[in-house]
């Protein structure tokens, strides 16, 4: 038989496993989190693409007893660490790249009026 327990709400009788009480409907534990297959895809792919929030829903996960949520939230944070790195890395690479780009440029312009300096100033210094 199985134990019974008193819900703090209504004070009537509850199974242990009951997430609800049956008689008022309050939550008498939280429900544990999903740690389906497609729950950890879903969480997965979400922390790759989407980086700072991989670590807010990582939390929960890493909160749980179970050491199959620890180890899914365990991943949710690499994976998140590995996406801002990447992230990060790809936009300098970026931002250099504009910027040689750019400073090219400004020597051809330079090189095309016989300017000597950025400011076109050059030529007038002899004057």
């Amino acid at each position: 038989m199985e134990p019974i327990l008193i819900c703090p709400f209504c004070h009537a009788a509850t199974r242990p496993t009951d997430y609800f009480c049956s008689n008022c409907g309050k939550n008498l534990r939280p429900k544990p989190l999903s740690t389906a297959v497609s729950k950890q895809i879903l969480l997965y792919l979400g922390s790759l693409v989407l980086p700072p929030f991989g670590l807010i829903w990582a939390f929960p996960y890493l909160k749980q007893s179970d050491n199959k949520s620890r180890i899914i939230g365990s991943i949710v944070v690499i994976l998140t660490i590995v996406s801002v790195v990447f992230t990060t890395k790809l936009t300098m690479s970026y931002i250099s790249s504009i910027q040689a780009q750019m400073n090219g440029q400004m020597q051809g312009i330079n090189g095309l009026n016989g300017l000597g300096d950025l400011n076109g100033l050059g030529d007038l210094n002899g004057l």
